[in-house]
Protein backbone atom coordinates (compact mmCIF):
# COMPACT_ATOMS: atom_id res chain seq x y z
CA UNK A 1 0.00 0.00 0.00
CA UNK A 2 3.20 2.48 0.65
CA UNK A 3 3.73 1.90 -2.72
CA UNK A 4 0.16 2.98 -4.25
CA UNK A 5 0.11 5.98 -2.14
CA UNK A 6 2.26 8.14 -5.08
CA UNK A 7 2.25 5.88 -8.01
CA UNK A 8 2.11 2.61 -16.94
CA UNK A 9 5.20 2.04 -18.90
CA UNK A 10 7.41 5.08 -19.13
CA UNK A 11 6.00 6.15 -22.89
CA UNK A 12 7.84 9.77 -22.71
CA UNK A 13 5.72 9.86 -26.09
CA UNK A 14 5.87 14.36 -25.83
CA UNK A 15 9.56 14.07 -25.55
CA UNK A 16 10.42 11.99 -28.56
CA UNK A 17 8.22 13.94 -30.26
CA UNK A 18 10.86 16.93 -29.60
CA UNK A 19 13.96 15.74 -31.78
CA UNK A 20 15.43 19.04 -31.62
CA UNK A 21 16.26 18.54 -28.39
CA UNK A 22 19.51 17.61 -26.94
CA UNK A 23 17.47 15.06 -24.15
CA UNK A 24 15.36 13.52 -27.16
CA UNK A 25 17.99 11.46 -28.07
CA UNK A 26 17.36 8.97 -25.04
CA UNK A 27 14.25 7.71 -26.72
CA UNK A 28 16.08 7.50 -30.09
CA UNK A 29 19.96 7.48 -31.27
CA UNK A 30 19.66 8.50 -33.98
CA UNK A 31 18.11 12.10 -33.08
CA UNK A 32 20.86 14.97 -33.05
CA UNK A 33 19.37 18.36 -33.06
CA UNK A 34 20.75 20.26 -36.73
CA UNK A 35 23.31 22.71 -37.01
CA UNK A 36 24.56 22.06 -33.22
CA UNK A 37 28.29 20.51 -32.68
CA UNK A 38 28.63 20.09 -29.03
CA UNK A 39 26.13 19.59 -26.50
CA UNK A 40 26.36 19.00 -22.31
CA UNK A 41 23.67 17.49 -21.38
CA UNK A 42 22.45 18.45 -17.62
CA UNK A 43 20.23 16.78 -15.34
CA UNK A 44 17.08 15.39 -15.98
CA UNK A 45 14.36 14.15 -14.42
CA UNK A 46 11.09 12.16 -15.59
CA UNK A 47 8.73 9.79 -13.77
CA UNK A 48 5.80 7.51 -15.22
CA UNK A 49 3.69 6.45 -12.36
CA UNK A 50 -0.22 5.00 -12.17
CA UNK A 51 -2.00 3.08 -9.83
CA UNK A 52 -4.66 1.01 -11.76
CA UNK A 53 -9.04 2.25 -11.62
CA UNK A 54 -9.26 5.63 -10.08
CA UNK A 55 -7.05 5.44 -6.72
CA UNK A 56 -5.16 8.39 -6.08
CA UNK A 57 -3.33 9.97 -2.88
CA UNK A 58 -5.69 11.76 -1.83
CA UNK A 59 -8.32 8.77 -1.13
CA UNK A 60 -5.52 7.19 1.17
CA UNK A 61 -5.76 10.44 3.85
CA UNK A 62 -8.62 12.44 5.84
CA UNK A 63 -9.23 15.37 7.62
CA UNK A 64 -9.66 14.67 11.60
CA UNK A 65 -9.61 18.45 13.46
CA UNK A 66 -6.34 20.02 12.61
CA UNK A 67 -4.77 16.71 11.74
CA UNK A 68 -4.50 14.57 8.68
CA UNK A 69 -4.56 10.83 9.36
CA UNK A 70 -4.15 8.14 7.19
CA UNK A 71 -7.63 5.83 6.37
CA UNK A 72 -7.36 3.70 3.98
CA UNK A 73 -11.34 3.00 3.85
CA UNK A 74 -12.63 5.39 0.73
CA UNK A 75 -8.97 4.00 -0.99
CA UNK A 76 -10.13 0.21 -0.50
CA UNK A 77 -14.02 0.88 -1.77
CA UNK A 78 -12.52 1.98 -5.20
CA UNK A 79 -9.87 -1.30 -5.51
CA UNK A 80 -10.45 -3.86 -7.99
CA UNK A 81 -10.53 -7.62 -7.48
CA UNK A 82 -7.15 -7.65 -8.76
CA UNK A 83 -4.81 -3.80 -8.51
CA UNK A 84 -1.66 -3.25 -10.20
CA UNK A 85 1.07 -0.36 -9.18
CA UNK A 86 3.20 0.58 -11.62
CA UNK A 87 6.59 3.15 -11.18
CA UNK A 88 9.28 4.25 -13.60
CA UNK A 89 11.52 6.70 -13.51
CA UNK A 90 14.71 7.82 -14.91
CA UNK A 91 17.35 10.34 -13.86
CA UNK A 92 19.90 11.70 -15.95
CA UNK A 93 23.11 13.00 -14.06
CA UNK A 94 25.24 14.14 -17.25
CA UNK A 95 25.21 13.63 -21.27
CA UNK A 96 27.66 14.93 -23.93
CA UNK A 97 27.36 14.73 -27.77
CA UNK A 98 29.79 15.73 -30.32
CA UNK A 99 29.25 16.09 -33.83
CA UNK A 100 32.64 15.21 -35.98
CA UNK A 101 33.31 15.54 -39.73
CA UNK A 102 31.83 13.26 -41.82
CA UNK A 103 28.14 13.31 -40.58
CA UNK A 104 29.51 11.29 -37.39
CA UNK A 105 28.12 11.73 -34.16
CA UNK A 106 29.37 11.01 -30.92
CA UNK A 107 27.49 10.58 -27.66
CA UNK A 108 27.75 9.20 -23.96
CA UNK A 109 25.68 9.63 -20.84
CA UNK A 110 25.23 8.40 -17.25
CA UNK A 111 21.77 7.77 -15.53
CA UNK A 112 20.04 5.96 -12.73
CA UNK A 113 16.88 4.13 -13.05
CA UNK A 114 14.18 2.59 -11.22
CA UNK A 115 11.14 0.15 -12.95
CA UNK A 116 8.93 -1.35 -10.11
CA UNK A 117 5.49 -3.31 -10.82
CA UNK A 118 3.30 -4.69 -8.27
CA UNK A 119 0.08 -6.54 -8.42
CA UNK A 120 -1.92 -7.03 -4.95
CA UNK A 121 -5.28 -8.21 -4.72
CA UNK A 122 -8.20 -6.29 -2.94
CA UNK A 123 -8.64 -8.84 -0.47
CA UNK A 124 -4.90 -8.07 1.16
CA UNK A 125 -5.72 -4.36 1.60
CA UNK A 126 -8.94 -5.53 3.29
CA UNK A 127 -7.48 -7.71 5.63
CA UNK A 128 -4.40 -5.44 6.50
CA UNK A 129 -6.64 -2.33 7.24
CA UNK A 130 -9.79 -4.22 8.77
CA UNK A 131 -8.33 -7.20 10.04
CA UNK A 132 -9.96 -10.54 9.60
CA UNK A 133 -13.00 -10.21 12.23
CA UNK A 134 -15.32 -8.60 9.08
CA UNK A 135 -14.60 -11.84 7.47
CA UNK A 136 -15.24 -15.18 9.48
CA UNK A 137 -15.84 -17.78 7.41
CA UNK A 138 -13.94 -16.52 4.37
CA UNK A 139 -10.89 -17.31 2.82
CA UNK A 140 -8.88 -13.83 2.09
CA UNK A 141 -5.83 -14.01 -0.68
CA UNK A 142 -2.90 -11.88 1.11
CA UNK A 143 -0.54 -12.98 -1.49
CA UNK A 144 0.81 -10.52 -3.94
CA UNK A 145 3.68 -10.30 -6.54
CA UNK A 146 6.64 -7.57 -6.96
CA UNK A 147 8.96 -6.66 -9.46
CA UNK A 148 11.19 -3.51 -8.36
CA UNK A 149 14.91 -2.96 -9.41
CA UNK A 150 16.87 0.33 -10.19
CA UNK A 151 20.13 0.44 -11.56
CA UNK A 152 22.97 3.14 -12.66
CA UNK A 153 23.47 2.91 -16.51
CA UNK A 154 26.50 4.25 -18.23
CA UNK A 155 25.88 4.59 -22.52
CA UNK A 156 27.96 5.07 -25.31
CA UNK A 157 26.45 6.08 -28.48
CA UNK A 158 27.49 6.25 -32.22
CA UNK A 159 25.04 7.78 -35.19
CA UNK A 160 26.23 8.25 -38.49
CA UNK A 161 24.16 10.60 -41.42
CA UNK A 162 23.63 9.29 -45.16
CA UNK A 163 23.30 12.12 -47.49
CA UNK A 164 20.88 14.56 -46.19
CA UNK A 165 17.81 11.64 -45.51
CA UNK A 166 18.81 9.11 -43.61
CA UNK A 167 20.48 8.42 -39.86
CA UNK A 168 21.39 5.44 -38.02
CA UNK A 169 22.37 5.33 -34.31
CA UNK A 170 23.17 2.49 -31.87
CA UNK A 171 24.20 2.88 -28.12
CA UNK A 172 25.62 0.38 -25.97
CA UNK A 173 24.51 0.48 -21.94
CA UNK A 174 26.55 -0.63 -19.37
CA UNK A 175 23.61 -1.67 -15.98
CA UNK A 176 25.22 -1.96 -12.66
CA UNK A 177 22.21 -3.09 -10.32
CA UNK A 178 21.89 -1.23 -7.21
CA UNK A 179 19.06 -3.51 -5.66
CA UNK A 180 16.25 -5.47 -6.55
CA UNK A 181 13.36 -7.11 -5.39
CA UNK A 182 11.35 -9.93 -6.93
CA UNK A 183 8.43 -12.36 -5.80
CA UNK A 184 8.74 -15.80 -6.91
CA UNK A 185 5.64 -16.55 -9.36
CA UNK A 186 5.34 -20.08 -8.63
CA UNK A 187 5.59 -19.82 -4.68
CA UNK A 188 2.78 -16.77 -4.32
CA UNK A 189 0.38 -17.56 -2.18
CA UNK A 190 -0.73 -16.55 1.42
CA UNK A 191 -4.22 -17.26 2.49
CA UNK A 192 -6.34 -16.49 6.13
CA UNK A 193 -9.85 -18.50 7.08
CA UNK A 194 -10.98 -17.47 10.53
CA UNK A 195 -13.35 -20.26 11.14
CA UNK A 196 -17.37 -19.00 12.36
CA UNK A 197 -17.63 -21.72 15.30
CA UNK A 198 -14.73 -21.45 17.10
CA UNK A 199 -12.52 -18.37 15.03
CA UNK A 200 -10.19 -20.82 14.78
CA UNK A 201 -7.49 -19.12 11.93
CA UNK A 202 -5.61 -21.31 9.61
CA UNK A 203 -3.15 -19.50 7.63
CA UNK A 204 -1.40 -20.79 5.10
CA UNK A 205 1.85 -20.02 3.11
CA UNK A 206 3.85 -20.75 0.42
CA UNK A 207 5.20 -17.56 -0.53
CA UNK A 208 9.45 -16.61 -2.26
CA UNK A 209 11.02 -14.04 -3.43
CA UNK A 210 14.51 -12.80 -4.67
CA UNK A 211 16.33 -10.14 -3.18
CA UNK A 212 19.35 -7.99 -3.63
CA UNK A 213 20.68 -5.74 -1.47
CA UNK A 214 17.01 -4.65 -0.13
CA UNK A 215 16.34 -7.30 2.35
CA UNK A 216 19.02 -9.27 3.89
CA UNK A 217 17.18 -10.85 6.93
CA UNK A 218 13.40 -11.30 8.40
CA UNK A 219 12.15 -11.43 11.77
CA UNK A 220 8.29 -12.12 12.32
CA UNK A 221 9.14 -13.45 15.95
CA UNK A 222 8.41 -9.12 17.07
CA UNK A 223 5.79 -7.01 16.55
CA UNK A 224 5.42 -7.33 12.85
CA UNK A 225 7.97 -7.85 10.47
CA UNK A 226 11.63 -6.83 11.26
CA UNK A 227 12.79 -6.12 7.53
CA UNK A 228 17.01 -5.52 8.04
CA UNK A 229 17.71 -3.72 5.16
CA UNK A 230 21.30 -3.80 3.20
CA UNK A 231 22.81 -0.08 3.15
CA UNK A 232 23.23 1.04 -0.61
CA UNK A 233 25.92 1.81 -2.14
CA UNK A 234 26.33 5.13 -5.02
CA UNK A 235 29.05 3.38 -6.94
CA UNK A 236 28.95 0.46 -9.36
CA UNK A 237 28.37 -3.14 -8.16
CA UNK A 238 29.51 -6.69 -9.01
CA UNK A 239 25.62 -7.15 -9.96
CA UNK A 240 26.00 -6.17 -14.01
CA UNK A 241 24.58 -6.33 -17.30
CA UNK A 242 24.47 -4.94 -20.81
CA UNK A 243 21.80 -3.47 -22.93
CA UNK A 244 21.59 -2.27 -26.53
CA UNK A 245 19.40 1.01 -28.38
CA UNK A 246 18.95 1.30 -32.16
CA UNK A 247 17.40 3.89 -33.96
CA UNK A 248 16.62 5.45 -37.44
CA UNK A 249 15.30 9.15 -38.82
CA UNK A 250 14.38 9.33 -42.14
CA UNK A 251 13.42 12.64 -43.83
CA UNK A 252 11.22 12.42 -46.94
CA UNK A 253 11.25 15.56 -48.82
CA UNK A 254 11.32 19.04 -46.97
CA UNK A 255 8.55 18.74 -44.94
CA UNK A 256 8.27 15.14 -43.60
CA UNK A 257 10.52 12.86 -41.40
CA UNK A 258 9.81 9.93 -40.20
CA UNK A 259 11.63 7.45 -37.34
CA UNK A 260 11.89 4.02 -35.81
CA UNK A 261 13.51 2.97 -32.40
CA UNK A 262 13.95 0.08 -29.99
CA UNK A 263 15.53 0.47 -26.62
CA UNK A 264 16.70 -1.70 -23.66
CA UNK A 265 17.17 -4.62 -26.95
CA UNK A 266 19.01 -7.78 -24.64
CA UNK A 267 18.77 -5.59 -21.55
CA UNK A 268 19.59 -7.73 -18.19
CA UNK A 269 21.15 -7.28 -14.76
CA UNK A 270 22.87 -10.93 -13.19
CA UNK A 271 22.30 -10.30 -9.48
CA UNK A 272 25.03 -12.60 -8.30
CA UNK A 273 26.17 -10.61 -4.97
CA UNK A 274 24.57 -9.93 -2.19
CA UNK A 275 21.80 -12.01 -3.67
CA UNK A 276 19.48 -14.31 -1.88
CA UNK A 277 15.97 -16.11 -2.03
CA UNK A 278 13.57 -16.04 0.62
CA UNK A 279 10.89 -18.69 1.02
CA UNK A 280 7.73 -19.00 3.38
CA UNK A 281 5.81 -22.16 3.62
CA UNK A 282 3.85 -23.90 5.71
CA UNK A 283 -0.29 -24.33 7.54
CA UNK A 284 -0.64 -22.89 11.06
CA UNK A 285 -3.95 -22.96 12.94
CA UNK A 286 -4.82 -21.21 16.53
CA UNK A 287 -7.90 -19.75 18.42
CA UNK A 288 -9.66 -16.65 19.13
CA UNK A 289 -7.14 -14.56 17.85
CA UNK A 290 -8.19 -11.56 15.37
CA UNK A 291 -6.03 -9.72 13.08
CA UNK A 292 -6.11 -6.00 14.23
CA UNK A 293 -5.63 -4.48 11.10
CA UNK A 294 -6.51 -0.59 11.18
CA UNK A 295 -5.89 -0.76 14.91
CA UNK A 296 -2.06 -1.06 14.56
CA UNK A 297 -1.58 1.95 13.08
CA UNK A 298 -3.75 3.95 15.29
CA UNK A 299 -2.38 2.38 18.31
CA UNK A 300 -5.13 0.75 20.21
CA UNK A 301 -4.43 -2.49 19.92
CA UNK A 302 -2.95 -4.82 22.35
CA UNK A 303 0.46 -4.68 21.59
CA UNK A 304 1.39 -7.53 24.27
CA UNK A 305 -1.10 -10.04 22.81
CA UNK A 306 -0.25 -9.07 19.13
CA UNK A 307 3.37 -9.70 20.12
CA UNK A 308 2.45 -12.79 21.46
CA UNK A 309 0.35 -13.70 18.55
CA UNK A 310 3.36 -12.82 15.98
CA UNK A 311 5.57 -14.96 18.03
CA UNK A 312 3.35 -18.36 17.14
CA UNK A 313 2.61 -17.03 13.76
CA UNK A 314 6.49 -16.73 13.26
CA UNK A 315 6.91 -20.45 12.79
CA UNK A 316 4.51 -20.25 9.70
CA UNK A 317 5.68 -17.03 8.25
CA UNK A 318 9.41 -17.89 9.04
CA UNK A 319 11.27 -17.32 5.89
CA UNK A 320 14.37 -19.62 5.19
CA UNK A 321 17.12 -17.96 3.37
CA UNK A 322 19.60 -19.26 0.70
CA UNK A 323 22.09 -18.19 -1.32
CA UNK A 324 20.33 -17.71 -4.77
CA UNK A 325 21.63 -15.79 -7.93
CA UNK A 326 19.16 -14.19 -10.22
CA UNK A 327 18.65 -11.90 -13.15
CA UNK A 328 16.43 -9.29 -14.06
CA UNK A 329 15.34 -8.49 -18.10
CA UNK A 330 14.41 -4.39 -18.80
CA UNK A 331 11.44 -3.87 -20.33
CA UNK A 332 11.88 -3.33 -24.49
CA UNK A 333 10.52 -0.10 -25.72
CA UNK A 334 9.59 0.35 -29.36
CA UNK A 335 8.59 3.84 -30.88
CA UNK A 336 7.46 4.66 -34.09
CA UNK A 337 7.28 8.81 -34.89
CA UNK A 338 6.46 11.10 -37.87
CA UNK A 339 6.56 14.38 -37.61
CA UNK A 340 5.14 17.00 -40.74
CA UNK A 341 6.54 20.38 -40.73
CA UNK A 342 3.29 22.78 -41.75
CA UNK A 343 5.07 25.92 -41.91
CA UNK A 344 8.16 27.69 -40.42
CA UNK A 345 6.36 27.65 -37.13
CA UNK A 346 3.79 25.23 -37.13
CA UNK A 347 4.23 21.34 -37.15
CA UNK A 348 2.46 18.28 -36.41
CA UNK A 349 3.08 14.60 -35.72
CA UNK A 350 2.42 11.53 -34.20
CA UNK A 351 4.10 8.77 -31.90
CA UNK A 352 3.38 5.24 -31.36
CA UNK A 353 5.26 3.43 -28.09
CA UNK A 354 4.98 -0.17 -27.23
CA UNK A 355 6.69 -1.80 -24.01
CA UNK A 356 6.87 -5.41 -23.26
CA UNK A 357 8.42 -6.95 -20.48
CA UNK A 358 8.20 -10.46 -18.91
CA UNK A 359 5.26 -9.72 -16.23
CA UNK A 360 3.09 -6.78 -18.54
CA UNK A 361 2.77 -5.04 -21.86
CA UNK A 362 1.86 -1.72 -22.83
CA UNK A 363 1.24 0.59 -25.72
CA UNK A 364 0.27 4.07 -26.36
CA UNK A 365 -0.04 6.40 -28.77
CA UNK A 366 -0.41 9.98 -29.31
CA UNK A 367 -0.77 12.72 -31.96
CA UNK A 368 0.25 15.99 -31.44
CA UNK A 369 1.11 20.04 -32.57
CA UNK A 370 3.95 22.01 -32.31
CA UNK A 371 4.20 26.09 -32.41
CA UNK A 372 6.84 28.54 -31.96
CA UNK A 373 5.69 32.10 -31.86
CA UNK A 374 9.18 33.01 -31.90
CA UNK A 375 12.28 31.57 -32.71
CA UNK A 376 13.52 30.68 -28.91
CA UNK A 377 9.80 29.48 -27.27
CA UNK A 378 8.17 26.42 -28.60
CA UNK A 379 4.78 25.66 -27.10
CA UNK A 380 3.11 21.79 -27.98
CA UNK A 381 0.14 19.92 -26.87
CA UNK A 382 -0.81 16.18 -27.38
CA UNK A 383 -4.01 14.08 -27.54
CA UNK A 384 -2.72 10.38 -26.73
CA UNK A 385 -4.42 7.36 -25.89
CA UNK A 386 -2.67 4.05 -23.47
CA UNK A 387 -4.01 1.27 -21.19
CA UNK A 388 -4.26 3.53 -18.46
CA UNK A 389 -6.66 6.41 -19.76
CA UNK A 390 -8.04 7.10 -23.30
CA UNK A 391 -8.04 10.53 -22.71
CA UNK A 392 -4.49 12.40 -21.89
CA UNK A 393 -3.50 15.83 -22.91
CA UNK A 394 0.05 16.52 -23.06
CA UNK A 395 1.74 19.86 -23.18
CA UNK A 396 5.19 21.07 -23.59
CA UNK A 397 7.18 23.99 -23.01
CA UNK A 398 10.93 24.11 -24.45
CA UNK A 399 12.63 27.64 -24.02
CA UNK A 400 15.93 27.83 -26.26
CA UNK A 401 17.48 31.22 -25.20
CA UNK A 402 21.01 31.40 -26.87
CA UNK A 403 23.10 28.09 -26.60
CA UNK A 404 20.59 26.79 -23.67
CA UNK A 405 17.90 24.48 -23.77
CA UNK A 406 15.06 24.27 -21.41
CA UNK A 407 12.17 22.14 -21.54
CA UNK A 408 8.96 20.83 -19.26
CA UNK A 409 6.97 18.03 -20.77
CA UNK A 410 4.12 15.67 -19.92
CA UNK A 411 2.17 13.28 -21.54
CA UNK A 412 -0.78 14.30 -19.14
CA UNK A 413 -0.42 17.73 -17.98
CA UNK A 414 -3.62 18.19 -15.76
CA UNK A 415 -2.48 15.03 -13.69
CA UNK A 416 1.11 16.89 -13.36
CA UNK A 417 -0.56 19.43 -11.95
CA UNK A 418 -2.46 17.85 -9.53
CA UNK A 419 -0.66 14.88 -9.08
CA UNK A 420 -2.39 13.89 -5.48
CA UNK A 421 -5.47 14.04 -7.04
CA UNK A 422 -4.79 12.18 -9.63
CA UNK A 423 -4.65 7.55 -10.19
CA UNK A 424 -1.61 8.51 -13.22
CA UNK A 425 1.39 11.12 -13.77
CA UNK A 426 4.16 11.30 -15.89
CA UNK A 427 6.00 14.29 -16.57
CA UNK A 428 10.09 15.60 -17.80
CA UNK A 429 12.04 18.55 -16.78
CA UNK A 430 15.65 19.18 -17.53
CA UNK A 431 17.97 21.60 -19.53
CA UNK A 432 21.37 21.38 -21.76
CA UNK A 433 23.86 23.52 -23.48
CA UNK A 434 24.18 23.04 -27.13
CA UNK A 435 27.15 24.98 -29.49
Amino acid sequence: MACSTGLQAQQELMLHQQSQLWHASATNPAFFPADKKFFIGLPSFGLDAAHSGDVTYNDLLRKDGDRTILDLGKAIDKLEPQNEVFYDQRFELLSIGARLPGDIYLQAGFATRLNATVDYPKSLAELFWYGNAPYIGQTLNAGFSANTFDWHELSFGLAHRFGKVLTFGGRAKFLSGISMLVTDENHNAVSVYTDPDIYQLTLNSDYGFHSSRTISAIDTSGLGFDLVRNQLKNGFSSNNGWAFDLGAQLKVGQKLTLDVSVLDLGGSISWKKNTNYFRSQGTFEYNGVEIPGSDIINGTTDSLDFTAALDSLNDVLQFEKSAAEFTTKLPTRIYLGATFQLTERWAVGAVLHHQKSERRSATSVGVNAQWAPVKWISLGAMYSVNDQSAANLGFSLILKPGPVQLFVLSDNALNALTPYGSSAVNFRFGGAVVF
